[in-house]
């Protein structure tokens, strides 16, 4: 890979159409061991390194007080994330695994009220004055490389697992 060459996110789309279409017609026992090695590939590998990334910023600029904001603010989101993540792997998945319906559960199992945390803090960090830093932008750049995991993981969950999970229900 170039590193003087910026990545075009959008060369990967035919590999991420097959790889859809390969997990739509998977095994369900497949699907749901890929999500959950994503699951602990996000809190034991990304997280961390995004925390520590903060760290550092807040570090260089113990003078910008939004830096500290937007840390808490992540931090936020990620216990959002671990609590959705048991959710999804104590009831969700076994729903799922088991191919049968829980007649009390909701009908209502989407990502769509969840809030946009990542986002919010990729647009903040952007309008920085230290946004320009190095280490500022590798920040950012992590933020936003796991944005583009997390809507691919959705993703799967949404077309694969929620719809599956709908379709029992009814």
């Amino acid at each position: 890979m170039d590193i003087g060459k910026p990545q075009n996110i959008h060369s990967n789309q035919p590999n991420k159409i097959v790889q859809r279409n390969k997990l739509l017609h998977a095994n369900p026992a497949v699907v749901v061991d890929r999500l959950k090695a994503s699951h602990w590939r996000f809190q034991n590998v990304i997280i961390p390194k995004i925390e520590q990334s903060f760290l550092g910023l807040i570090k260089i600029f113990p003078d910008n007080p939004s830096i500290a904001v937007l840390f808490k603010v992540f931090i936020k989101f990620e216990l959002a994330l671990k609590f959705h993540i048991s959710i999804e792997e104590d009831i969700i998945f076994k729903e799922y695994l088991s191919q049968r319906s829980k007649e009390t559960a909701s009908d209502t199992i989407s990502h769509e009220d969840e809030e946009p945390f990542l986002c919010e803090i990729i647009y903040l960090l952007k309008k920085e004055q230290c946004a320009t830093n190095p280490f500022c932008r590798i920040l950012i750049q992590q933020l936003e490389k796991f944005e583009l995991e997390l809507e691919e993981h959705a993703w799967i969950e949404e077309n694969i697992i929620y719809k599956k999970i709908r379709e029992q229900r009814k």
